[in-house]
């Protein structure tokens, strides 16, 4: 955090204080001349990044109230421009504080309207600032610190002129209703204890007489004097304010004024521009009377502080983001030797079980692909059903027929023949369904080729009667290709055949209509 500095410049001198930890430190004082303006600017060589402050304390203010009617946005600053340009249309260094609206019809809003009508004795300390790039907070006037200090006070509702003592000068302070609408600046030519007394007895009288014939009070009503000195000129000062029917006193000592306002230590004389420097401090006015090119540097000073806050902030969701996923992948490492652990007990104890199961007949790799194709089998939308009725009928009318494996599939498979014409139409197409039958057909002690070619002729007739089924032959009982004899027991044809079972092999097509 860069330090503070609070800048209180008087009619004599600009004196210069730092801030921490809720104390005052006085560092330097610099007059009004060019020896005090070289001397601050090498004070502010030295502090170009710090925070500056300043509060002005000077005769040459000028104060007026005034209203608007009911404005908002640019149309109400419009208006507010030109009543200050109205009224201080020498200076630049003006603001406009806002006291509410009146209570009619119209709605008016009431301005207090404020700014310093020489600004030749301030801009050349504000132009060093400039120059040199040091962060300007804003400018700010002593009275308009004044309602802060009297809410602590606490003087009541009723009006209020509040008289304190800066550096040979007295300040005049006139509120209402907690809201300042008047302040003037006299020289205090007796410093004395006696002096400062006498010179607020009789200015209080003057300021009464002022405020009745500027009709801010009623005639014949009382105005409250709150004086501020120190603690040990309390006695003094009561003895020359007495009071009468146009003013009552009330005397506060410093001390009692500091411990109010929180500030560590009460000053060590009657002036009370510390106690001012301090509500400056601590609760800042939103409003103050330095331009916008006067405050750039510390417009830019902001920004900075932003984007580090803002670089700050993410570095830390950063932070937070990694430490999160660090944590997670600990627990996630943890977990999963946990669940390994889990595992390999599981896999010790199915092994331990595993040798005590009987011998499988065939290996577990034979046994997993048994299972993975009957799966899939279940998972096709057909079942060989209707292509086993189909069979069923052709075996009807052939019982002679015997079969010994029927190898069922969706989508066929290789013929597995001599690749001649009658099958390569009776291949499967990939939504039919085939299967390849081999059999055998038993023979009798009299019965011959011709009979077992006969019978196995018919079976072939049945097969093809079935609807949608499609026949091809890949080996019949007997060989009984062109040039070549039936090969049977016997040399001639209607000699007894073998009594051993004649074996075919036929693939047969089921084509499925969609």
């Amino acid at each position: 955090m860069p330090q503070r500095h609070l800048l209180y410049l008087s009619a004599h001198q600009l004196s210069a204080h730092a801030w921490k930890g809720g104390r005052l430190d006085a560092q330097a004082s610099f007059p009004h001349s060019e020896e005090g303006l070289v001397a601050f600017r090498q004070y502010l060589e030295k502090r170009r990044h710090d925070l500056f402050y300043l509060l002005i304390n000077v005769a040459d203010e000028g104060f007026q109230l005034d209203t608007i009617p009911f404005l908002q946005g640019k149309d109400r600053e419009a208006v507010i421009q030109r009543k200050l340009g109205q009224y201080f249309y020498s200076t630049n260094l003006n603001m406009a504080q806002r006291l509410g609206f009146e209570k009619n019809r119209r709605k008016d809003e009431r301005l207090l309207l404020a700014g310093f009508t020489n600004p030749a004795q301030i801009m050349p300390w504000t132009a060093l600032i400039q120059s040199l790039g040091v962060p300007l907070v804003g400018i700010y006037s002593l009275p308009l610190l004044g309602p802060q200090l009297l809410k602590k006070l606490q003087p009541g509702p009723a009006p209020c002129l509040m008289l304190t003592v800066q550096d040979h000068s007295l300040r005049q302070s006139f509120f209402d209703k907690g809201e300042l609408h008047f302040s003037r600046l006299v020289p205090l030519h007796d410093s004395s204890i006696h002096g400062i007394g006498h010179a607020m007895a009789a200015e209080a009288a003057k300021m009464h007489q002022y405020l009745t014939s500027q009709r801010l009070l009623a005639r014949g009503q009382s105005l409250q004097a709150l004086a501020l000195v120190h603690p040990q000129a309390v006695r003094a000062v009561q003895e020359a304010c007495s009071d009468s029917p146009a003013v009552t006193f009330r005397i506060v000592g410093n001390d009692e004024a500091a411990r109010l306002i929180g500030l560590a230590d009460a000053p060590e004389d009657s002036r009370s521009e510390a106690l001012f420097l301090h509500l400056l401090a601590v609760q800042t006015p939103a409003q103050q009377f330095a331009p916008p090119p006067l405050r750039h540097d510390y417009r830019v000073w902001q920004l900075k502080a932003l984007l580090s806050s803002g670089g700050l902030l993410v570095f830390l969701a950063c932070l937070l983001f990694a430490g999160k996923q660090l944590y997670d992948a600990s627990r996630l490492g943890s977990e999963r030797a946990a669940i390994q652990a889990q595992a390999d007990s599981a896999a010790q104890r199915y092994a331990e079980l595993a040798r005590t199961f009987p011998p499988m007949p065939v290996d577990n790799d034979t046994l997993r692909q048994v299972i993975n194709r009957y799966q899939a089998m279940e998972r096709q939308p057909t079942t060989p059903r209707d292509f086993y009725l189909l069979l069923s009928r052709a075996l009807e009318a052939t019982p002679q027929v015997e079969l010994d494996t029927i190898a069922w599939q969706r989508g066929g498979t290789s013929t597995g023949g001599n690749g001649n014409a009658t099958a390569a139409a009776a291949a499967p197409g990939e939504g039919d369904e085939s299967a390849l039958v081999r059999g055998s057909i038993p023979t009798g002690p009299q019965a011959n080729p011709r009979q077992v070619l006969a019978i196995f002729e018919r079976f072939l007739a049945a097969l093809r009667q079935q609807p949608g089924l499609q026949v091809n032959v890949q080996q019949q009982p007997f060989d009984v290709e062109s040039g070549k004899s039936l090969k049977g027991g016997s040399s001639s044809d209607d000699a007894p055949a073998s009594a051993e079972p004649r074996h075919f092999v036929v693939q047969i097509v089921h084509r499925v209509t969609p």
